[in-house]
């Protein structure tokens, strides 16, 4: 029947028809017709349906597939398949096409969430190659669990590592946040909680920032690691004050070069010094590949197009990408955990985005137990 049924990329004439298999589908977690609007004209998305050769304009299935701007990820949002038109092969099409636009979009791995009662479409994603990475509880609105699935679509080598996440719970709390995932990576009798994110944020931060509440200092966040039993090493891509450039203040500039010098006194008298250099790309995923994790400075630019200085933790690396947490779960609809958990990134594409600023100021702090 493959030959008889039409993949294509919808249309806004779709959307009626769209919305009626939607409903036909699915008895909750439907997507509305404000959804399906927003899905057609997004350049983060990519919605195909398919029809089968009857010369009218009905729609048998559809496939949305939702890519993480600046990385190499792309997600399954949901997938559909009229229940008169099942068992035709309609759902490994709508599949297949997804991972060939991801494919041309730059993305080596797909992901996707599964009901854990559904296992018809379970033994069809197995049978594409997608295998299980995390288990959802109360995942749905209905109260069931779900599976978080991946495949990589292209190339080789390892898939996701980490197994913890934790979501920032204030705007300027990225730097805690990640070291709390860190932590938890490292220490297995590690408990992140909200307590805990801002006695880190209160011990590393800068007081201010160029506007609100001031962001962690790399030097900082290394003080809270050693402190907390972790071995630290920093890398800084000059020895002049971080995030100071963008800062017109003089009091506040004061302020923030006093606190800097502090930290590096404070991180002396732990025992370690800063390495002035840049961690590159290709030697941070040799480091990755051990028994270590990285807290990296990155512009948000490349990946929300704000221009802001941003905290993530590497967890892992292979010998094209490597794979970063984000705190900063966004909270749009259309974003889930697994858009932030473990996202790879070509080493090219890290290489552009671990750096912050007009003059390029780059931070790693590389952690170990």
């Amino acid at each position: 029947m493959s030959e008889q049924i039409l993949i294509r990329r919808a249309n806004r004439s779709d959307l009626d028809v769209l919305v009626r298999l939607e409903q036909r589908c699915f008895d909750s977690d439907r997507l509305s017709r404000r959804s399906f609007s927003h899905f057609l004209k997004a350049e983060h998305s990519q919605l195909l349906i398919a029809q089968l050769d009857r010369h009218d304009s009905s729609v048998d299935g559809y496939v949305l597939v939702l890519f993480r701007r600046g990385t190499n990820l792309s997600r399954i949002y949901s997938v559909a398949v009229d229940p008169e038109a099942r068992r035709l092969g309609i759902s490994r099409l709508l599949m297949q096409a997804a991972e060939q636009v991801a494919l041309e979009r730059g993305s080596n791995f797909m992901r996707l969430e599964v009901s854990q009662q559904n296992s018809v479409a379970q033994a069809l994603y197995k049978t594409l190659g997608y295998h299980t990475i995390a288990v959802l509880n109360n995942y749905y609105e209905d109260g069931s669990d779900g599976l978080r699935m991946e495949k990589r679509i292209s190339g080789s080598g390892r898939s996701s590592r980490s197994s913890h996440y934790y979501k920032q719970t204030t705007p300027f709390t990225c730097g805690p946040s990640s070291l709390l995932m860190g932590l938890a990576e490292l220490r297995s009798d590690y408990q992140m909680n909200r307590e805990e994110e801002l006695e880190l944020w209160r011990e590393s931060t800068t007081i201010y920032m160029t506007s609100g509440h001031g962001g962690c200092s790399p030097v900082g966040l290394a003080t809270c690691a050693i402190r907390r039993g972790l071995k630290a090493e920093l890398y800084l891509s000059s020895d002049e004050t971080p995030f100071l450039e963008s800062v017109r203040d003089s009091a506040k500039r004061e302020v923030i070069e006093l606190v800097h010098r502090q930290f590096l006194t404070e991180l002396e008298s732990l025992g370690v010094r800063p390495v002035y250099s840049v961690l590159d790309s290709e030697t941070l995923a040799q480091e990755l590949k051990g028994e270590k994790v990285a807290i990296c400075l990155i512009s948000t630019w490349r990946l929300n197009r704000n221009r802001a200085p941003h905290w993530v933790i590497a967890t892992g690396a292979d010998e094209r990408h490597i794979y970063f947490s984000d705190p900063d779960h966004d909270g749009e609809f259309w974003t889930r955990e697994a858009d932030f958990v473990d996202v790879p990134i070509s080493l090219e594409q890290y290489g552009q985005l671990a750096r912050y600023g007009k003059s390029r100021f780059s931070a790693t702090l590389l952690l170990s137990v």
